[in-house]
């Protein structure tokens, strides 16, 4: 729950900074009903970001959004309240994994990993390609743990190494996807599918042998969403009356090719 927990929590601060209504925000966020922790119409109806923080004391999520609002209120940028979040919520499930016995803590950080490797990797390219932060943001803004995504590689791209070449050397087979010819935004999609199946696959590999494991849900769990998102953009792309070859490129599940 702590995940739908942190996205409400996103959709709620965007609310409250653009200026939304209650009315209108309650139809993005997940409906948790009496599990939530977060006061989510009063934080709307606070009027403004701070006193919309106070509410969360008593949260797990006050101290890292109050930090997050001193450099917030310099910026005016809720990209830092963002990532201040998602953060804390990858250090909170790995630190929960850690705390394990290892016939479920193993099978639980191969894949957790692997999407903490997708992620960690995307999220340093973007924020070269796309927020032009310095090293030093970079580093800070993403994680320390993962399974084959090193600090190096993530202080490598923040200085400025070719980021499919640092890529490449860790997943060899990226050099085959041919990522050099596509534009920016296209080689970035492309190579965040490439990962996302790899997550995908370390999913499907845990039901093989012995399942009696919390890796097992976590992987039922991963895919299922995975699957969710495939099915939101093919009634997006439906409705829209787009071709399969317009959105295919978007899809990460397996799918076999139109004849």
């Amino acid at each position: 729950y702590r995940h739908f927990w942190v996205n409400n929590l996103k959709a709620i601060l965007r609310g409250i900074i653009t200026h939304t209504s209650w009315d209108q925000v309650r139809y993005v966020l997940f409906p948790v009903g009496t599990l939530s922790v977060l006061p989510a119409r009063e934080m709307i109806e606070a009027g403004n970001l701070n006193s919309a923080v106070d509410l969360l004391r008593g949260t797990t999520y006050y101290e890292t959004v109050a930090h997050a609002m001193k450099r917030y209120s310099t910026e005016q940028n809720i990209f830092t309240l963002e990532v201040a979040i998602d953060l804390d919520y990858w250090r909170r499930l790995w630190k929960f994994t850690k705390d394990l016995p290892r016939q479920d803590r193993v099978p639980a950080q191969k894949v957790l990993g692997a999407l903490v490797d997708t992620n960690n990797l995307m999220w340093a390219i973007r924020y070269r390609v796309f927020h032009n932060l310095t090293e030093e943001e970079l580093i800070n803004y993403t994680l320390p743990f993962g399974l084959k995504v090193k600090d190096d590689d993530i202080r490598a791209i923040a200085a400025g190494a070719d980021y499919l070449q640092v890529a490449g050397k860790i997943f060899p087979e990226i050099a085959s996807l041919d990522l050099y010819s596509e534009e920016p935004e296209n080689k970035l999609l492309e190579l965040e599918r490439h990962l996302l199946r790899r997550v995908i696959s370390q999913c499907r590999a845990t039901f093989v042998g012995n399942t009696f494991h919390v890796g097992t849900l976590l992987a039922y769990l991963l895919l299922c969403e995975m699957e969710i998102q495939d099915l939101t953009l093919l009634f997006e792309a439906k409705g829209q009356q787009l071709s399969i070859n317009t959105f295919r490129r978007f899809l990460v599940m397996d799918r076999p090719e139109s004849s």
